[in-house]
């Protein structure tokens, strides 16, 4: 089965907003079209985001999760976060480290500055947004319909 790692924007915005590709996502996570992975920190993250900035939107989260039931990973080890710094800022580095170690098939993210190209090759992971996730989820089923 293929495997998603969302970060903390996929969830923030699926979350907040009844459309949208990062609705769309988790949505297809609970019908079980890929497993969801997700880190500690990116809960944590998004917790505390979704308190200040969107209160309303964690219920909806909470419930959306228990109905996904993601696989979370734990935080990398500090040594594997820090060799990322490297390549990205040091507040993304254990997010891409957890991602790595976790061997997700792909890495959505609305954070398009940070997660670059040049990110994605060094990683070895396919980094889309969540538009770009569904047009390639679209993509397969229409040829799956063929």
């Amino acid at each position: 089965m293929l495997s998603v790692f969302a970060d903390t924007s996929v969830l923030i915005a699926g979350a907040g907003s009844r459309s949208g590709a990062s609705r769309a996502v988790l949505v297809m996570a609970e019908i079980g079209l890929f497993k969801l992975i997700l880190s500690q920190q990116v809960l944590e993250e998004c917790e505390r985001n979704l308190r200040k900035k969107l209160p309303r939107a964690l219920p909806v989260l909470v419930e959306l999760l228990a109905s996904i039931d993601p696989e979370i990973v734990p935080d990398p080890p500090v040594e594997e976060s820090t060799y990322w710094e490297a390549f990205i800022a040091p507040k993304d580095a254990p997010i891409l480290a957890a991602a790595h170690l976790a061997g997700a098939d792909r890495f959505l993210t609305l954070d398009r500055q940070d997660f670059t190209v040049d990110v994605a090759a060094e990683s070895d992971l396919v980094i889309l947004t969540p538009g770009e996730f569904v047009q390639e989820i679209r993509a397969i089923i229409n040829q799956g319909l063929r």
